[in-house]
């Protein structure tokens, strides 16, 4: 029983009105929270009231509490389909993302064997033009040669 004492001792008392009485609440609750609570609980069984004049206190609180819960399921439904639709959503997209990774994955498989082909082109490339330059060298010596062979044919005229 001590702890119970204790307990409430830390609970703020709020006092609310709805349809006309006041009620006191003991919460760890925020009070602008409360204040709302009760308001929104006011405002549905004032509508109540309105609508059904002849029906008792307790019957009305009683239509208000099944109305306010008929929301609260609609709502709660609302969002469970939407959760679902997000769910089912996530899912999609991530299939989605595993394609394009399998889609990045041979491109860059692509890519390399590509870049591996311009290596050896580069490579051959580069062979060809040293046995280019040996070739004009050979050309050079066999031209001066052909040059000097000839010079000496016409130094003999």
């Amino acid at each position: 029983m001590d702890e119970n004492i204790r307990r409430d001792d830390n609970l703020k008392r709020i006092e609310v009105k709805i349809a006309g009485m006041n009620y006191v609440l003991k919460t760890d609750e925020d009070e602008e929270y409360i204040m709302r609570i009760a308001n929104f609980i006011n405002k549905k069984m004032s509508e109540v009231i309105a609508n059904e004049p002849h029906l008792s206190t307790s019957l009305s609180a009683m239509l208000t509490a099944f109305l306010i819960t008929d929301e609260y399921f609609k709502h709660l439904q609302e969002c469970e389909e939407k959760l679902s639709n997000t769910s089912s959503d996530a899912e999609k997209y991530m299939k989605e993302i595993e394609e394009y990774k399998e889609k990045l994955k041979e491109a860059e498989e692509k890519i390399a064997e590509q870049t591996e082909q311009i290596e050896k082109l580069n490579e051959i490339i580069q062979n060809l033009t040293q046995e280019l330059e040996m070739t004009k060298l050979e050309l050079d010596r066999t031209k001066k040669e052909l040059d000097d062979f000839i010079n000496t044919f016409d130094g003999d005229r």
